[in-house]
């Protein structure tokens, strides 16, 4: 999964604007002109064409709504970041209250729009046996989109969309090879990693330096990125150095990892032993199968505790300028595509994970199971899943974190060093906001 650029700091300043511009408007009546609905998304290429798919069929089925749907792309091909591109776009149509009316959001994100009342609760716009449905959503996402109205109501906001959660890939013609077991703890896959590199002259691991990965140790030994006590940074101490030593030590010491933005690619080709990524990137995986290669999958491995953290974003609706019939229709919207039906469709397509029970137990899923049986691992590996913390700063601490990582493997410092300061930084950030719901 690519790191997302951080914009917080930008953020606070755009939504600041945005607290003076918000105005309530009528509701525009349109006669029997179609409702016209704005989403916008980061999903481009393979992804992107079953998307469109799915707003077309909705537009087909819904005559009298018509979706637009909006890819929103990096200018910068070669290292820009989508999902940044499409935060920046939002906020900038927040401060001049034409923000579309359909989009994904990450749950961080979302925090910051509830703040300032930019969007509609999807569970205001429900009926019935809506509501009743709510309890269908897989407990994890539905816990990550609740959140706290400026009124003190606990409400459903966003609903989930395309989620998928981090799992462990390794070489099955390596561990064989090497009559090596797929590791099931911390422990475990560094004397595989380190038998990898030792007999076969190959990473035993690769991985992307990031806040994703310093998380996945952090939370297996029970820890959190924000503290629960003071809500100050609770990835320091102890545990931040074991948990950034233990990356270093892969890397410096045992010679068996390597640290890299090309980890995918490695992993592809054959050229390492393991590899930590979310199941959406099995599709691809079982692309390369007519390459040679032949891959297994594996929950996060284990610390003290097993837990394992998810990815993806959500769909929100915007405010704009109450124009209820288009919010109705919004409603209509995202309620399709978080269906039963239509999510076990887009889980199928796209490799992401389904957001609703049924949609988990339906035939056609557990017939894609059922042949393509890596997605079970990630399936077992919700009930042990965590979201990453929503408070409004998360953006710049995951880029704090991230430079700590790049600090500590460039051996620019020691892991003491980038913890403190790492947690110093995001204190800072962290005591400024304030008090917030915690989720971690």
């Amino acid at each position: 999964m690519v790191p997302r650029t951080r914009l917080a700091y930008i953020a606070s300043i755009v939504l600041a604007i945005f607290a003076f511009v918000i105005v309530c408007g009528a509701t525009v009546s349109r006669a029997d002109e179609p409702v016209e609905i704005t989403f916008w998304h980061a999903m481009s290429r393979s992804r992107g064409k079953v998307l469109n798919q799915l707003v077309d069929e909705f537009n087909k089925a819904n005559p009298n709504i018509v979706v637009k749907s909006v890819c929103i792309q990096s200018q910068n091909k070669e290292y820009g970041n989508d999902y940044n591109a499409l935060y920046s776009k939002i906020l900038e149509n927040i401060a001049k209250n034409t923000p579309p009316d359909v989009a994904q959001v990450y749950e961080n994100w979302t925090t910051q729009y509830v703040g300032i009342d930019a969007l509609v609760p999807v569970e205001s716009l429900m009926t019935g046996n809506d509501k009743a449905a709510m309890k269908d959503i897989v407990p994890v996402f539905l816990s990550a989109n609740t959140f706290t109205s400026p009124s003190g109501e606990k409400q459903l906001y966003t609903l989930p969309f395309n989620k998928s959660i981090y799992v462990l890939f390794y070489n099955k013609n390596i561990f064989r090879e090497l009559g090596l077991k797929p590791p099931t703890t911390w422990q475990e896959l560094r004397k595989a990693a380190k038998v990898i590199a030792d007999r076969k002259g190959i990473p035993g691991l690769a991985f992307q330096p990031s806040v994703d990965i310093f998380g996945h140790y952090l939370y297996s030994y029970g820890g959190t990125y924000i503290s629960k006590t003071n809500n100050g940074a609770g990835f320091g101490g102890s545990l931040g150095v074991a948990d950034l030593a233990y990356w270093v030590d892969l890397v410096h010491k045992d010679h068996s990892a390597k640290p890299t933005f090309d980890a995918t690619k490695l992993f592809q080709n054959g050229q390492a032993g393991m590899y930590i990524e979310t199941t959406s990137r099995i599709g691809g995986f079982e692309d390369a199968r007519a390459s040679g290669l032949d891959f297994g999958v594996m929950p996060i491995p284990k610390g003290s505790t097993q837990a394992s953290q998810f990815a993806g974003t959500n769909l929100a609706i915007f405010r704009g300028a109450n124009d209820v019939e288009k919010q109705n229709a919004a409603y209509k919207f995202v309620s399709y595509m978080c269906s039963p039906a239509v999510t076990a469709k887009w889980s199928i397509q796209t490799g992401y994970l389904p957001v609703r029970k049924s949609a988990i137990n339906s035939p056609a899923y557990q017939n894609h199971v059922k042949q393509h049986p890596e997605y079970a691992v990630g399936l077992k590996s919700l009930d042990k899943a965590t979201v990453q913390p929503r408070v409004p700063v998360w953006e710049s601490i995951r880029s704090i974190l991230d430079d700590a990582m790049f600090k500590a493997l460039g051996r620019k410092c020691d892991t003491e060093t980038a913890i403190q300061e790492a947690v110093d930084t995001s204190n800072k950030l962290l005591y400024s906001v304030g008090s917030y719901e915690h989720n971690d």
